[in-house]
């Protein structure tokens, strides 16, 4: 399965799969014929690989949750691009997210070809002064969700052979400072797992 990434909001940098969908420019396929799914979709990074994906013919399952924003950029990216949208409004940052995820997108019949792992929530804040509940919910988005969706959505794209996988990690690993703590310490994990897993 080959790895390569698609700049947000640039220029694309990855061939599609070796499903034989490729078309045109680099990183298009035939309109509608392969899935994407980007978490933490509705506004920001999210909304912007959404943007790129749905500019390369992708048939997309966008998930966040925020229903509003969720919903806003169903219709734009739709009638900008014309591509089939499905949604989910839903919490990643809960033990059971990604099994209702992944049954979610099962009942739709997808076969994802590009997962994107972006959902993430930023907390700038002495680890002694953090809520509990706060450091609970960021691990739990940042680390364990992703992880087990790359566990779920990965071993389908091994049996097909052919996927893609994107983690969104932090430029904040290379500098960790006090307030940055534990956003730093979720992001990390993130690039050590994905250079990992990767292989």
């Amino acid at each position: 399965m080959k790895r390569e990434a698609i700049t947000p909001c640039g220029e694309h940098t990855a061939a599609v799969s070796g499903s034989g969908r490729s078309v045109g420019r680099r990183g298009a396929v035939a309109p509608g014929s392969a899935w994407a799914l980007v978490t933490g979709a509705g506004s920001g990074i999210g909304r912007c690989y959404a943007e790129r994906l749905a500019a390369a013919g992708y048939r997309l399952i966008l998930v966040d949750r925020d229903g509003g924003t969720l919903d806003t950029a169903r219709q734009e990216l739709a009638a900008a691009h014309g591509v089939t949208i499905d949604t989910l409004v839903l919490d990643m940052a809960r033990m059971e997210a990604s099994e209702e995820l992944y049954a979610a997108v099962a009942r739709l019949g997808a076969e994802v070809e590009v997962l994107v792992n972006n959902a993430g929530v930023f907390s700038y804040l002495d680890i002694l002064a953090t809520p509990v509940e706060r450091i609970e919910r960021m691990i739990l988005l940042h680390d364990l969700t992703l992880s087990k969706n790359c566990r779920a959505f990965g071993a389908d794209m091994a049996q097909r052979g052919s996927g893609y996988i994107l983690n969104m990690s932090s430029y904040s690993v290379w500098m960790p400072f006090p307030g940055m703590a534990l956003y730093t310490a979720t992001k990390a994990y993130v690039r050590c797992f994905s250079k990992a897993f990767a292989k």
